[in-house]
């Protein structure tokens, strides 16, 4: 059977005229929203949802998500999946995001289906076929009644995806981990240098034991005795003259190995790099902000090109790059966003971000605590990778015979 995605399927997205603007979005309520930014390796990342009122989720009954449906971007970066997985709160997708659901189970094993979708079958698809719109790019549905896939029997589909499940199971559960350890870094650094609670001199908590406090005009806050603000730029190298932008079809020039980072992450790989080492990147567009209005923040280390919507740090003064991410989280957009049309966060006004100072005593004792962490994530996402890779070079060969089941 050969299956046509846009035709044979079902398959809806949102009606232009029901998007949500952003004073839409709520701090918090029963009924979430998938935006882009929630559509991972894969999956969805719950934590990275929006929230909207009863009437917004329910005047759209038809991209009402359901168990087992699988989520492909269509604007900005086309063609990132998520599976819907573990689902247990009433939730919708936003504009940019199209819903696939299985309408013939009898003759499709969607798990096949979502391993192709994040193939590079699907991949190349999206290269030859997308659309330019007037600022961004765009993936109508229309284009996808263009992609059609020869199926093989039900029982060689549920062969190959349990081979490849394995591998997925495998790498979820390395993000668990990972997700888990960035958790643990956090609660250290907010005990520390937000409740104050670091070990003082008989290594008892600061704040509650007795230790003095006093306001700081510059950082709005108390802080404890004898501690100072600092600016961002004086912490940190700003790299932004070395970003240099490729288009798509230039990265497809130099398809490769190495990561081409965006402001929300990987956008293809090439064989290439600006950058060899260990960075921190911050989003420039002041619109690319998770759901508390901080800007999203990478981690990178190795050969990586950067484009032009990321600022490209290089933390200094005995800084990690772990712990510079930590001291970053909590810097709100709208207070260094500039622009009247496309808000933008600029060098200049991130590098006069204030922070709070870190004696060098403290700095040391957080670092090695937050560098063994970081090691262990670097490692465990290095194995990632290469299950990736695995999970990508034996899809094809899968499929077309040249590696047998016994």
């Amino acid at each position: 059977m050969k299956l046509n995605l846009g035709r044979d399927l079902y398959l809806k997205g949102r009606i232009g005229w029901k998007g949500l603007s952003k004073d839409e979005y709520l701090t918090n309520s029963d009924y979430k929203i998938i935006n882009a930014t929630a559509l991972m390796d894969g999956y969805v990342d719950w934590n990275n949802c929006g929230f909207i009122t009863k009437d917004r989720y329910e005047e759209s009954p038809e991209i009402m998500l359901q168990e087992g449906d699988i989520l492909i971007s269509k604007d900005g970066t086309l063609g990132k999946i998520g599976y819907v997985k573990g689902l247990t709160t009433p939730c919708t997708v936003a504009s940019g995001i199209f819903v696939l659901r299985n309408s013939i189970p009898e003759k499709l094993n969607f798990d096949y289906l979502y391993h192709v979708l994040k193939s590079n079958i699907f991949k190349d698809f999206i290269q030859r076929n997308k659309s330019l719109g007037s600022t961004i790019l765009h993936l109508y549905q229309r284009d996808l009644e263009n992609f059609e896939l020869e199926l093989p029997s039900m029982e060689h589909q549920r062969s190959i995806s349990g081979i490849l499940n394995a591998i997925e199971d495998k790498i979820a559960n390395n993000n668990k981990i990972n997700a888990e350890l960035e958790s643990l870094a956090k609660t250290i650094y907010d005990y520390w240098f937000l409740q104050f609670e670091f070990p003082n001199e008989e290594g008892k908590p600061y704040k509650s034991s007795g230790g003095k406090m006093f306001w700081n005009e510059e950082l709005k806050r108390e802080i404890p005795e004898g501690w100072k603000a600092v600016t961002l730029g004086s912490i940190t190298n700003c790299l932004d003259s070395q970003r240099v932008p490729l288009s798509s079809s230039q990265r497809e020039e130099i398809k490769g190995t190495i990561p081409y980072y965006g402001a929300t992450g990987v956008m293809g790989y090439v064989n290439q790099e600006i950058f060899n080492g260990d960075y921190v990147l911050v989003a420039e567009d002041g619109s690319v902000m998770d759901q508390y209005g901080h800007p999203i923040i990478q981690r990178i280390t190795g050969k990586t090109w950067v484009n032009n919507h990321a600022h490209v740090l290089k933390p200094l003064a005995n800084i990690s790059c772990k712990l510079l991410m930590m001291m970053l989280k909590d810097i709100w957009v709208v207070k260094i966003k500039t622009g009247s049309i496309q808000m933008k966060i600029n060098q200049e006004n991130l590098n006069n971000v204030k922070l709070l100072e870190i004696p060098e005593d403290l700095k040391e004792s957080i670092n090695k605590k937050l560098e063994y962490m970081d090691s262990l994530q670097l490692k465990i996402q290095k194995e990632n990778n290469e299950l990736s890779s695995l999970r990508d070079f034996l899809l094809p060969m899968l499929m077309n015979g040249q590696v047998q089941f016994k």
